[in-house]
C-alpha cells in the first residue's frame, strides 16, 4: 500500500482536520483580523456605503512591485523578512496539511491551487472591504509558501516510506 493510502484509512484524519480548521483560524486572526478595532470599523463603514469600500492608496495590483521594493536597499532586513517572508512562511503549514488531508492522485497541485484560491480570497476581502490592504504579491508569495509545503509533504514522506 502507498504511503498516502495508508493514511487515507487512519485514525490520524479527525486530529488533522482539527489542526488544519485551528489553522485556518490562525490564519483569519493573522491576515484579516489583524487589529479587531480596526477591521469592525472597516466592515460598518462599508456596511455604511453600500457595500462598497474606496481603494486605498496602497494596493498593489501590478506584480512584484511590492517584492522588489522590499528586496531593495531601501528598506532594511527585518521590514522585508516580514512581509516577504512572512507571507511564504505563513502558507507552508497550508501545503502540508492539505496536501496530507488531499493525500490522493494530483494533491499536491490541488493544495496549490486551493492555497492560491484562500490568498486571493483573503486578499480580495481587503480590497472590497477596507480591512486591509490589497497587494497581488501577497497571492504570488502566499502561493509560494504552499507549493514549498507541498514539497515538503512529498520530500517528507519519500524520505520515511522510501
Amino acid at each position: 500500500m502507498a504511503p498516502t493510502q495508508k493514511f487515507k484509512h487512519s485514525f490520524y484524519k479527525p486530529i488533522l482536520w482539527l489542526i488544519f480548521l485551528i489553522y485556518s483560524g490562525v490564519l483569519v486572526k493573522i491576515i484579516v483580523i489583524k487589529n479587531p478595532g480596526f477591521f469592525m470599523s472597516s466592515l460598518r463603514q462599508t456596511w455604511r456605503q453600500g457595500g462598497h469600500f474606496k481603494s486605498s492608496p496602497y494596493t498593489n495590483r501590478e506584480p512584484f512591485k511590492t517584492i522588489k521594493l522590499y528586496m531593495s536597499s531601501n528598506v532594511g532586513f527585518r521590514t522585508a523578512f516580514e512581509n516577504v517572508g512572512g507571507n511564504i512562511i505563513i502558507f507552508i503549514p497550508f501545503g502540508i496539511l492539505v496536501a496530507l488531508l488531499l493525500n490522493g492522485k494530483y494533491s499536491g497541485v490541488k493544495a496549490m491551487l486551493l492555497g492560491m484560491l484562500l490568498s486571493a480570497f483573503f486578499e480580495s476581502f481587503q480590497l472590497y472591504t477596507g480591512c486591509g490592504e490589497f497587494d497581488v504579491d501577497d497571492i504570488i508569495l502566499n502561493t509560494l509558501g504552499t507549493i514549498i509545503g507541498v514539497a515538503l509533504f512529498w520530500l517528507g514522506s519519500k524520505l520515511k516510506f522510501s
